[in-house]
């Protein structure tokens, strides 16, 4: 979860253009929650870790609400990566940590991240 300062129309802006600059496709839910989607659950399922960080079919839902402190985003894994066995899951692991920064960037760069932890 990431606790940013501002306005939280641009926070969740920022959230969804890191997101969509690591490749993925996100649909709206309602006006603060979204997924977020990349890769292919075939080649996913088809390959397991050979399918490789990019064609790994990676899932995140992405919550936005006002907190006491700010403004908080949250992403919840929702993939395990645990088709591709136990290296799937370890290369899961790493690709959500990768997005997990550039997300966490993304609010740095803009002057507004207060805090945040890993997904």
């Amino acid at each position: 979860m990431y606790i940013v300062s501002g306005d939280p129309s641009m926070a969740r802006n920022t959230a969804y253009a890191a997101l969509a600059n690591q490749g993925f496709t996100l649909t709206n839910i309602d006006d603060w929650t979204a997924n977020a989607e990349r890769g292919s659950a075939g080649a996913s399922l088809a390959l397991g870790a050979l399918a490789g960080k990019k064609g790994r079919h990676v899932k995140l839902h992405i919550t936005c609400r006002t907190v006491p402190e700010g403004f908080a985003i949250t992403l919840t894994q929702g993939t395990s990566g645990i088709s591709g066995g136990v290296l799937g899951y370890m290369q899961a692991s790493d690709i959500y940590t990768d997005i997990y920064k550039a997300v966490g960037w993304s609010f740095q760069n803009a002057g507004v991240l207060i805090s945040g932890t890993n997904i």
